[in-house]
């Protein structure tokens, strides 16, 4: 029976569950999403709408991982989601390309658990 490390498993489900989350908010939810972000900006900045953007994938990511992985493992799944996601768009900004972006938070996600957990 193949045995995928704790580490290489939690970075693939965070892989499938952004994939997730970006198909219900830019699909089902697009209309609602966009409502939500419209009346934040009125009132916040763009810096503040786009920390609650994270906070809420944050939220989200944390809630599928723990369908399947412990709470404490799911909840620093995500934080270490989360810190990325801050990290590439404050510093790097947007990574170019579904794929180029999704591989890139696979390969930061995979070494960030395994340094934690391995």
């Amino acid at each position: 029976m193949l045995s995928i490390p704790d580490w290489l498993g939690a970075a693939l489900l965070l892989s499938l569950s952004d994939e997730l989350h970006t198909g219900l908010v830019w699909g089902a939810l697009r209309s609602q999403y966009l409502l939500l972000g419209a009346y934040l900006r009125v009132r916040h900045s763009a810096l503040f709408v786009w920390l609650v953007h994270e906070t809420l994938e944050f939220l989200f990511h944390t809630v599928i991982l723990s369908l399947i992985l412990p709470v404490p493992m799911a909840v620093t799944a995500a934080s270490v989601h989360f810190g990325i996601d801050l990290f590439h768009e404050a510093l790097l900004g947007t990574v170019k390309g579904r794929v180029t972006h999704r591989l890139m938070h696979l390969s930061l996600e995979s070494a960030t658990l395994y340094w934690l957990w391995g």
